[in-house]
């Protein structure tokens, strides 16, 4: 296992994994840290989706789109210290990145998305009391709804960090018969101390019963193999 991109933002998978130039990643939580996805998509030159309904997630990809293109680092936001010392020599195909500013949710539908009480921090939640209760509204849409506009028959890998909306996506993904071949999850649920039901290690259990096995498991950040 290695670690690709940031400390903060990064996630462990496998060194021999079986990417390719045809592989499709969804990338759901982009914040203001990309360095997994661009990581991947210049040494694989692989097809990345990134979805994130938040305006300042869509502002990072807009900064880092154009710095690939004009070679100056003028970035606005919390940027992780260790980004330009990954990010300064690649060379991504932005072609094969697709940007959809929009939540991933278990239907189409539009909801109260939340902020946080630090507006140094970029995630919000579509979960009710993860954090204040100020609010944007954003469409949000399943990933079959997706998968289906954009007709991708498979992913390859699926990354979330959706504070705290992971559980009900997961559980809709295999309502739907979505197998992604990884996952690397983050349970943001859990890690906030809002998981009164146990849910987090209920789809957890759901997911080895559907043949995933635990890769990596950095702090809740977890990677998984189908």
């Amino acid at each position: 296992m290695e670690k690709i991109g940031t400390k903060y933002g990064g996630w462990f998978i496998p060194k021999n994994i079986q990417l390719t130039k045809d592989s499709i990643i969804y990338s759901v939580g982009v914040g203001e840290d990309i360095s997994f996805d661009l990581l991947l998509q210049e040494k694989y030159n692989t097809n990345i989706v990134l979805i994130d309904p938040t305006k300042r997630a869509k502002k990072h990809y807009d900064e880092v789109n154009k710095y690939y293109k004009i070679n100056k680092w003028n970035f606005t936001g919390d940027i992780q210290k260790d980004y330009y010392g990954l990010l300064y020599h690649l060379k991504p195909n932005f072609e094969k990145i697709k940007y959809l500013d929009i939540g991933l949710w278990n239907e189409k539908t539009e909801l109260k998305f939340y902020k946080q009480t630090n507006k140094n921090y970029v995630s919000q939640s579509l979960i009710n009391g993860m954090f204040t209760h100020e609010y944007d509204i954003v469409k949000v849409d399943t990933l079959k709804n997706i998968m289906e506009k954009y007709n991708h028959e498979k992913i390859d890998l699926l990354k979330m960090d959706i504070e705290g909306a992971e559980i009900k996506v997961l559980n809709n993904m295999l309502d739907d018969n979505i197998f992604p071949e990884y996952l690397c999850i983050e349970f943001d649920l859990y890690l906030k101390g809002k998981d009164k039901l146990g849910e987090t290690q209920n789809i957890i259990n759901r997911l080895l019963s559907n043949n995933y096995n635990i890769l990596a498991n950095d702090n809740m950040n977890i990677t998984f193999k189908r």
